[in-house]
């Protein structure tokens, strides 16, 4: 009985070919494609690939960086909880408190300023201490306190904007800190691939 030509067929093929044998398990033998391969993408001959390398070139809009961000709007996530009572002293009676994460010191505000000597009293006879001068006198003491509760409040305000910076000043250090070791990072693996497959 003559066989059918389809088996012939398959059967000469067979013949003069050498059976791979099993892989073991876990390892992909001849022929057969690796999960991670797969996941990767399709697969692509050695020539092919680096055909395509060459050909991804970085256009200048691509190599354009982000648009500038306001330090202004930029918000430093931490934990800063003043004491109420210093926040009190630093604040203006019957308006609104103190936030020394939002004010602002101009650099007139921030200047040192010089130590002044007091002027030398003058002793005024009892028998010129008349309504006028006992008018000036009081004007003077008014002027004289308001002007030293206006430092004291300055300095006040000052005292917790510092210490408000002061711990914002080191938490944006840790972060640098963190940021220039992934920046290096990058950069290592940059350079691998740059001495590997040429300059981007």
């Amino acid at each position: 009985m003559a066989r059918p030509t389809t088996q012939l067929a398959g059967s000469e093929k067979l013949q003069g070919q050498q059976l791979h044998p099993t892989p073991p398990l876990g390892m992909p033998g001849a022929g057969m494609v690796s999960l991670k391969s797969l996941l990767q993408g399709p697969i692509k001959g050695q020539d092919r690939r680096a055909k395509e390398l060459s050909n991804c070139q970085m256009t200048p809009e691509s190599r354009d960086s982000p648009s500038p961000v306001d330090p202004e709007t930029v918000e430093v996530m931490m934990n800063f909880d003043p004491d109420p009572a210093d926040l009190a002293l630093s604040s203006v009676p019957g308006h609104e408190t103190f936030d020394p994460r939002k004010h602002r010191f101009s650099e007139e505000d921030l200047k040192p300023q010089p130590i002044m000597k007091k002027a030398r009293k003058i002793q005024v006879p009892d028998e010129q201490k008349d309504e006028k001068y006992w008018n000036r006198r009081y004007k003077n003491n008014e002027a004289a306190k308001r002007s030293r509760d206006a430092r004291r409040l300055k300095e006040n305000q000052i005292t917790v904007r510092a210490a408000f910076l002061e711990k914002e000043n080191s938490v944006l250090r840790q972060e640098v800190a963190k940021i220039r070791q992934e920046l290096s990072r990058y950069r290592n693996i940059l350079s691998k691939y740059e001495s590997q497959h040429g300059a981007l």
